[in-house]
C-alpha cells in the first residue's frame, strides 16, 4: 500500500481555551508527550489513518501566535507547505485572530489552499451566525474563496474533520507523498540564530557557554558537542568533549521526518534557558544528565592542568 503524507497547520487562538484546544488534538492523533519543539512555537503530531488506496500520516502542526521575537520570526514560516490552514478559535475577538494570523503568513499562505475555521459546539446559535457572517465578510474582501466551518465538541469530532481532510488530499492528488515541507534550511535558521543575538562563525557553528559546559552546535551537521568549560582557558593538549546523543522528545510515538534545522534551533533555545539538562531522552544513554556526568569523569581522569 502507497504511503502518503500530508502537512496542514492549525493555529490555536490565545486565550483560557488554547490549552483544551491542544489537549483535545493530542487526544486523537500520535505525539510525543513533550518536546523542545514546543520552546520555538509549534507541536507537530501525527494523524494516521488508511485510505482505500493508501497509508496516510497527516502531519498537524500546532501553533499559536504570540508576541515574543523568537515567535515573530519563525512560527511564519510553519506554515510552508500546508495543505490546508485550521483555525481553532471561540472567543468574540476570533475574526481578529484570524485576520492577523493571515496577514502575518502571508508570504507563506497560499491562497488557494482551504482554510477551516473550528469552533466549539457551545454558546448561541445566534453567535455562532454572527462569527460565520463576519469571517465570511472577511474572507470576501481577502478574495478568498476557498473556507469552511466546523463545530466541535469532542475529540471524536476532530477525528471525523481529519478523516474527511485525509480523503480530501488523496484524491486531490496526483502522486505519492514521502515528506511534507519543513520551511526551514541553513541560511534561514542561521539568519534566525543571528537575529537572537546569537554568533556564528565560518563553520556555521554557535558555541553558548552555560554553567560549568560549552556547548558547540554545528547548524549545517545538525551535532551537538559538549566541552568543560574549564577546558577553555587553557593552553594544554588534554581537552576533552563530547558528542551529544538529542532527542528532542521524550517518550511518545509521533515520526516527523526532515526536521533537522528546527530541531537544532529548539536545542540552542534550551540550552540557553537551561532546559536541556532535564531532557532524559527516550533511552538511559540519551539522558543529558548521564552524558555530561560521562565528560565530567574523562576531564577529571585526562586533566594535566594541575
Amino acid at each position: 500500500m502507497a504511503r502518503f503524507l500530508a502537512k496542514v497547520i492549525i493555529t490555536l487562538e490565545s486565550g483560557i481555551m488554547k490549552d483544551v484546544f491542544h489537549q483535545a488534538l493530542r487526544e486523537i492523533s500520535a505525539h510525543n508527550k513533550s518536546n523542545l519543539l514546543e520552546m520555538i512555537g509549534v507541536d507537530p503530531v501525527i494523524f494516521r489513518t488508511e485510505t482505500d488506496s493508501n497509508s496516510v500520516d497527516l502531519q498537524i502542526w500546532i501553533t499559536t501566535i504570540t508576541g515574543s521575537m523568537l515567535n515573530q520570526l519563525v512560527v511564519p514560516l510553519y506554515y510552508t507547505g500546508a495543505r490546508k490552514y485550521l483555525f481553532m478559535c471561540s472567543s468574540k475577538n476570533a475574526v481578529n485572530f484570524v485576520m492577523n494570523t493571515i496577514e502575518f503568513a502571508s508570504q507563506q499562505f497560499n491562497a488557494l489552499n482551504e482554510i477551516i475555521i473550528l469552533t466549539p459546539k457551545k454558546g448561541s446559535e445566534i453567535k455562532q451566525s454572527k462569527l460565520k457572517r463576519d469571517i465570511t465578510r472577511l474572507f470576501e474582501e481577502k478574495t478568498l474563496a476557498n473556507f469552511s466551518f466546523f463545530r466541535w465538541e469532542k475529540p471524536a469530532d476532530l477525528v471525523v474533520l481529519f478523516e474527511k481532510i485525509v480523503n480530501d488530499l488523496v484524491t486531490t492528488s496526483s502522486q505519492e507523498v514521502g515528506y511534507a515541507p519543513v520551511g526551514f534550511d541553513l541560511t534561514v535558521v542561521e539568519k534566525i540564530v543571528k537575529r537572537q543575538g546569537f554568533e556564528v562563525n565560518q563553520k556555521h557553528e554557535v558555541i553558548v557557554p552555560k554553567d560549568k559546559y560549552i556547548f558547540r552546535l554545528n547548524l549545517e551537521l545538525n551535532e551537538v558537542f559538549a566541552e568543560m568549560r574549564d577546558c577553555s582557558t587553557c593552553d594544554k593538549e588534554c581537552k576533552v568533549s563530547k558528542k551529544l546523543c538529542i532527542q528532542i522528545s521524550d517518550k511518545g510515538f509521533a515520526n516527523i521526518a526532515g526536521l533537522g534545522d528546527l530541531r537544532m534551533l529548539s536545542i540552542l533555545f534550551a540550552i540557553e534557558d537551561g532546559s536541556i539538562f532535564k531532557l532524559k531522552g527516550k533511552k538511559s544513554q540519551e539522558d543529558i544528565g548521564n552524558q555530561l556526568k560521562e565528560l565530567r569523569k574523562t576531564f577529571k581522569k585526562k586533566c594535566n592542568k594541575e
